[in-house]
């Protein structure tokens, strides 16, 4: 039963993957169209969009992007970081409850050393995850799912996580018309450095866990 979980964990994330590859992604005219025919609950179909968009796969930059084109910098962020860590909240306990029995009896030493650091230090293992552009966002919400972090661990690491990088996306988003602006320069300047920081600060987490183990 615990192996039947994790094949269909690994069939579900292959195949919403997949179908995200396909998807129609609407330009910004037309996304201002949907949001002005929307009205009132605009910013609530918003964050449903992004929670069910990140629970299969829908690229997260484009709804970040979205975000700061349709509701500003400040109120876009807002938005999307909560649809966002909804959406991520969804794709954990997906994997948590199809695969994570399983995980628990492969792990090897390399891998028991990240079991360490998530059971550990939860909120900064989830924190590195977010500063990492290498990781796809989605990808990652799933992989959570199947290791030791705790759930509130997991929420709070990845709210807190994806606020920098949804603020610059929104930045970007709301500067589309000029992407060689300064405003946009810094703005792609700043999300390099997190990445650095965010290698830095995995590798830091990783040694120190490997050195107490």
């Amino acid at each position: 039963m615990r192996r039947a979980g994790l094949v269909l964990l690994v069939l579900l994330v292959v195949a919403l993957a997949v179908l995200a590859q396909f998807a129609d992604i609407p330009d910004g005219a037309r996304l201002r169209e949907l949001v002005d025919r929307a009205g009132d609950v605009a910013p609530l179909v918003f964050v449903a969009v992004c929670a069910a968009g990140t629970a299969v796969f829908f690229p997260k930059p484009v709804l970040a992007t979205a975000a700061g084109l349709l509701f500003g910098v400040g109120w876009g962020s807002a938005l999307a970081v909560a649809g966002f860590t909804a959406g991520a909240m969804i794709a954990f306990t997906v994997a948590r409850v199809l695969g994570r029995d399983a995980v628990k009896g492969w792990l090897g030493e390399r891998l028991r050393v990240l079991e360490h650091v998530f059971a550990r230090r939860g909120v900064e293992a989830v924190l590195v995850v977010r500063l990492l552009p290498v990781l796809p966002f989605a990808l990652a919400n799933y992989g959570a799912g199947v290791t030791s972090v705790r759930g509130w661990h997991f929420a709070l690491g990845t709210a807190l996580g994806l606020v920098p990088s949804t603020v610059l996306a929104a930045v970007l988003g709301d500067a589309l018309s000029d992407l060689g602006s300064p405003r946009s320069l810094v703005a792609l300047s700043i999300w390099a450095v997190l990445a650095a920081a965010g290698v830095w600060w995995g590798r830091k987490l990783i040694t120190t866990a490997a050195r107490a183990s």
